[in-house]
């Protein structure tokens, strides 16, 4: 008599049998040649198949969790952690059992209710659920604790609009979910893209490199609000494919760039443009605007990205500014009138009359014919476009001026309410 042979422990478990026994019936159901026309009955078919070996997969990882907590299973394996099993068990990459074990310990202390619930429902992927966990941890990890001091608090409401999201898109793919975790913060926490942006714009930097082959490469970087500066750019003298353009979309932009450099430096002060600018339109509400403290509502592209308030001063410096009326409980427009913020030509005329340069009072040699109509005091804190109002000054110290302002008057915010900042003028430079 030949002895069976022994099973591992586990193997004669209810559970280990019924999938076994299921593993059969799928093996059938999938060496079926599928017949002609069938194709996207046969891929929804592997896609759901796809889903309930997700939903075990993950009961499998929560139960795991609950027997980790307790010690036992740590002991008699060696492994001291539930990372260190998956890669030995689950035959896993280190970086993907980290994450699941990451998942599962979230899971077993009950601090992503709304996401178990979304796997439970199925509206909700074990690999979701993975990245939601993650970028979770990282957002408190990261928030800004003078404004959220209450983890908690932060981490469901930052878990529960990542889920409401995934549930209003359903195809939002792993990728996309990430970008909408970076905006949700930035929604949640106006202040932190700001500080971002001005480490990003103080790291900026350009880099041309010309190589033997007779091309070259060109790499730039730094904050938000030059990339929307680009894009825009970009747009204006980008054209449309005709019918015998070959042109991929990244050799029209390309292009357009090269012709957006070729129009600058061969249209100095030229107001004429070969098509009409692209526009870069951004809602802020007046409190943002006026840097207003505690203030948690941000500014918004027409894509829906928040913008650093930086970044907004920084633009409607040399833009149109447009005052809206809404109604607060339903944002519906009231009222829409224009406030104009650029100067005319005949007030930069006069402004800049008895300057031969930027009116910086530390001294500086741009010509005024390349600088900027800057208010003394500042239009978001009332100042009128008017002449007395006026003076030249180059990008640079334009964009250094509301810089210093601002650290100003948050400096200020935070004892008592302070009246605008003047900014002295400076004598005309002879």
């Amino acid at each position: 008599m030949i002895a069976a042979p022994k099973a591992a422990p586990g193997e004669c478990s209810p559970a280990v049998a019924a999938l076994a026994g299921a593993r059969e019936i799928i093996d059938q159901a999938l060496n079926v040649e599928v017949p002609p026309g069938a194709d996207e009955s046969a891929a929804e078919e592997v896609a759901a198949l796809w889903a309930q070996l997700d939903q075990i997969r993950y009961q499998a990882l929560a139960r795991m969790a609950r027997l980790y907590a307790r010690g036992a299973v740590a002991r008699y394996s060696g492994y001291s952690t539930l990372d260190k099993w998956l890669v030995h068990h689950g035959k896993l990459p280190t970086a993907q059992a980290k994450d699941l074990a990451r998942l599962a310990q979230n899971v077993h202390e009950e601090t992503l209710p709304a996401t178990v619930e979304a796997v439970e429902k199925g509206t909700v992927a074990l690999g979701e659920a993975v990245v939601i966990a993650k970028v979770t941890d990282k957002a408190v990890q990261t928030r800004d604790a003078q404004h959220f001091p209450e983890e908690q608090e932060y981490r469901g409401g930052f878990e529960s609009a990542l889920v409401a999201a995934k549930q209003e898109r359903p195809a939002l793919s792993v990728n996309q979910l990430q970008a909408v975790a970076r905006q949700v913060a930035h929604r949640l926490g106006p202040h932190r893209l700001d500080r971002d942006h001005e480490a990003a714009h103080a790291a900026r930097g350009l880099s041309l490199h010309e190589t033997f082959q007779g091309s070259y490469q060109l790499q730039a970087w730094g904050g938000s609000g030059d990339a929307l500066v680009v894009r825009a750019a970009i747009d204006t003298f980008t054209t449309s494919p005709g019918e015998d353009d070959t042109r991929t979309r990244a050799q029209r932009e390309h292009d357009a760039l090269i012709a957006a450099l070729r129009f600058a430096t061969t249209h100095t002060g030229c107001t004429n443009v070969p098509a009409p600018l692209a526009q870069i339109r951004i809602v802020v509400p007046v409190q943002t605007y006026l840097n207003a403290q505690g203030q948690e509502v941000p500014a918004l592209d027409e894509n829906g990205r928040v913008i650093p308030a930086g970044v907004v001063h920084e633009l409607a410096a040399d833009s149109e500014v447009v005052r809206m009326l809404t109604a607060p409980p339903t944002g519906q427009v009231l009222d829409v009138s224009h406030s104009r913020r650029l100067a005319s030509a005949r007030q930069r005329t006069a402004a800049f009359h008895g300057h031969t340069t930027c009116a910086h009072p530390g001294g500086c040699e741009v010509p005024v014919a390349f600088c900027q109509a800057d208010h003394v005091t500042s239009f978001s804190r009332g100042g009128r476009t008017v002449v007395a109002n006026l003076q030249p000054l180059c990008g640079p110290h334009n964009r250094a001026k509301y810089q210093r302002e601002l650290r100003t008057h948050q400096q200020q915010g935070r004892g008592r309410d302070h009246p605008p900042d003047r900014v002295a003028v400076p004598p005309p430079r002879e």
